[in-house]
């Protein structure tokens, strides 16, 4: 694997990742100067790796029984916005669709937060008096998710909405600490999960499932196969997998590789049917590959699963002699428009 990283990953891409806790934990140190509101809904308007931050807070909010976190891409629909908070994230600051949602809404909502490095969403924030949170960004912004997540925290920190989970920041970041150790480079195979993960995808079609309160995390993973790997992947969530994707598994069973998330506070009933739908496919000779999480709070189990898979995407790309760090079809498709 080494030599792998050597020969593929020029930049260096590794670093990029193993800097995560660090980045997190200074991003973390943001006060926004707000006063804290009794919002009953936070509205986060994201496209793409941006978006994956308002993903990952819909899970946390959604599986420890805080407010509705609705996150929308590219499109806004009318909405009420009484007693809710707003977040605009695009980490480069330039992303289009992003800046047009924020047109959109800047000018008829007061509790909005902007969250980029800079760009036109900082020109836009201050022309129109928003408020806006500046943050550092990697090589490139599918790396910077510790900079736009936990500038978003600390945002929903400063709204007064982490009342009773405030406690799972701290824990979230010394997860993410030891994720790293466990996956990095130099943790061989029989230990490290991330390329145990790398290894069962091989040649074959990813199809990635998660619950309900880890979907956020089998979107990011599918993503990231696509942008390292330069592979396609599918993603679903329960409980619509039980009712539909499962069939899909009658044929061409062995063309696929199903890679199941777990974490302990999954609802009963969808770890009991991921369980079965495990055992279902095992008498087609398909064994599931599955990725536990760790930590004692509902944010660090998400982040150490959302690390843990990043590194396997990672791993994926370097295995199969790909450059992981290059998005050049997508660049072209930027220029097209």
């Amino acid at each position: 694997m080494r030599e792998n990283i050597a020969k593929s990953d020029p930049k260096k891409i590794y670093q990029l990742f193993e800097s995560w806790p660090a980045n997190a934990e200074a991003t973390l140190k943001k006060s926004p100067a707000m006063t804290p509101k009794n919002y009953d809904r936070v509205v986060y308007l994201a496209v793409g790796g941006s978006a994956t931050a308002g993903d990952i807070i819909s899970d946390w909010f959604l599986s420890s029984g805080k407010v509705e976190v609705s996150v929308f891409r590219g499109s806004l629909p009318k909405v009420r916005l009484e007693n809710t908070l707003v977040i605009i994230c695009s980490t480069s600051g330039d992303t289009v669709e992003t800046l047009r949602m924020a047109e959109t809404i800047g000018r008829r909502h007061p509790d909005v937060v902007t969250i980029s490095h800079n760009g036109k969403l900082k020109e836009l924030a201050d022309r129109e008096g928003m408020m806006h949170v500046e943050i550092e960004l990697a090589e490139a912004p599918r790396f910077s998710l510790p900079f736009s997540l936990f500038a978003s925290i600390a945002v929903l920190r400063s709204a007064g909405l982490l009342d009773g989970i405030e406690w799972e920041l701290e824990d979230a970041i010394s997860t993410l600490k030891k994720v790293t150790s466990a996956v990095d480079p130099a943790s061989p195979v029989a230990r490290n999960v991330s390329k145990q993960v790398a290894l069962a995808i091989d040649s074959k079609q990813p199809c990635i499932y998660a619950s309900s309160v880890t979907k956020s995390v089998a979107r990011r993973f599918k993503n990231s196969l696509n942008e390292n790997a330069k592979m396609h992947a599918l993603f679903d969530s329960a409980p619509d997998i039980f009712h539909n994707e499962v069939e899909a598994w009658e044929v061409d069973a062995l063309r696929r590789q199903p890679i199941m998330l777990r974490r302990e506070r999954d609802p009963p009933f969808e770890a009991k049917a991921l369980e079965a739908f495990s055992a279902i496919l095992r008498t087609r000779k398909v064994e599931s590959t599955w990725v536990d999480a760790t930590g004692e709070g509902n944010l660090a189990q998400l982040m150490s699963l959302c690390y843990t898979l990043d590194l396997a995407s990672y791993y994926t790309a370097l295995l199969n002699g790909i450059e992981p760090f290059e998005i050049r079809l997508i660049d072209d498709l930027k220029k097209s428009r």
